[in-house]
């Protein structure tokens, strides 16, 4: 019961997959999470091992989406009807046909199976075992939950073996275009190095490299074309990235941008943390590189002098992947990816961001 085609354009992370495999070679149950920033990859490798898994030998496959108590239980109905061929009647019913099929997947006759949560991001849901996904999903002596989450308090509250997601490297990246951009064979060298600095820009996020080639094969825009509008200005840069594109392998109301996948979780850490808009916002307005702790603290924010408010504000943008702590002779900086700060510039409104330089300038 997997929702999406195997991806045929899947490329790389091998390394990633058999760390999947490593983890759940034994006959016990296993909680798996695929964790890292948006955009890295995280559903197509978990796409990629329950196709491979599947293929090796009998088992049970369920797909689930994470993002929503309103689409998880869409999905785990549907297991509970595949598995007993339960109607659904009642509200009242509803809860207990997604408790006997938690109870199946527990019990020996389930057998062998992979259950993926994927987009498990809303922390809310998954705290401890009374949350409103976190009480259905199943343990027992058998199978494998496989999570893919942006937040690193899921996957520890769930009891998982973490997988760290990155970016890809260069090779890949540069393999992964040419797959989805259909002119590659006949790019000469220039094109090719325009490709590459693209990419480079870029962070060989997987995203980033899988929207810039649909731009170019639906406009019909060569490599260095596209640089050259990438380079005028970060207006242009977030302009660029901001065009929304398709994937048939993702959530099916889910229109995505190279900039606004980001969006969500800034949605999801403000609203937790009202504070969180004006730490973005000085961080926008910095250099994204070596960001001094020191600066962040003194910066006059309110909270920021607290060390355990400062800690949970960090701690927050840190277990989403949106910033890199650096250590360096003993001293403590912070980094931002490049994508990441092109966002933030994005969602922020007019008065945020000039709030978030005014504050970045009384800092520095």
């Amino acid at each position: 019961m997997v929702p999406y085609c195997r991806n045929g354009t899947f490329t790389g992370r091998e390394n990633l997959i058999e760390s999947i495999k490593e983890i759940c070679k034994g006959s016990a149950h296993n909680r798996v999470a695929l964790h890292g920033l948006g955009g890295c990859g995280k559903t197509q490798i978990a796409l990629e091992h329950v196709y491979r898994h599947s293929s090796e030998g009998r088992c049970h496959v369920f797909w689930v989406q994470g993002s929503g108590v309103l689409k998880f239980t869409e999905g785990f109905k549907a297991i509970a009807q595949h598995v007993r061929g339960s109607q659904v009647g009642t509200e009242k019913d509803e809860e207990e046909l997604l408790r006997r099929a938690k109870t199946w997947l527990e019990g020996p006759e389930s057998g062998d199976w992979i259950l993926v949560i994927d987009n498990a991001d809303n922390e809310a849901d998954f705290i401890g075992s009374t949350s409103p996904i976190s009480k259905f999903v199943p343990q027992g002596r058998e199978g494998t939950v496989l999570f893919t989450t942006r937040s690193r308090q899921v996957a520890i509250r769930q009891g998982c073996k973490i997988i760290k997601v990155d970016k890809m490297e260069p090779e890949e990246a540069q393999d992964l275009f040419s797959k989805r951009f259909d002119g590659w064979h006949d790019l000469g060298d220039v094109e090719k190095g325009a490709v590459s600095r693209i990419l480079d820009s870029m962070d060989h996020l997987p995203l980033a490299v899988v929207g810039s080639a649909a731009f170019m094969a639906e406009n019909g825009t060569s490599p260095s074309a596209y640089w050259s509008i990438f380079q005028e200005n970060d207006k242009r840069t977030k302009e660029l990235l901001s065009e929304q594109f398709y994937d048939i392998q993702r959530e099916v109301d889910m229109t995505e941008s190279i900039l606004g996948t980001y969006f969500i979780t800034f949605d999801r850490i403000t609203e937790k943390i009202p504070l969180m808009v004006k730490l973005l916002g000085l961080m926008a307005s910095l250099d994204r590189q070596y960001i001094p702790e020191e600066l962040l603290i003194h910066s006059g924010l309110v909270g920021m002098d607290d060390s355990l408010k400062f800690c949970q504000a960090i701690g927050t943008l840190s277990r989403f992947s949106l910033v890199t702590e650096v250590k360096l002779e003993g001293t403590t900086f912070y980094e931002l990816h490049r994508l990441v700060q092109l966002s933030i510039q994005a969602y922020l409104s007019i008065e945020q961001a000039n709030q978030g330089r005014i504050a970045g300038l009384q800092a520095v």
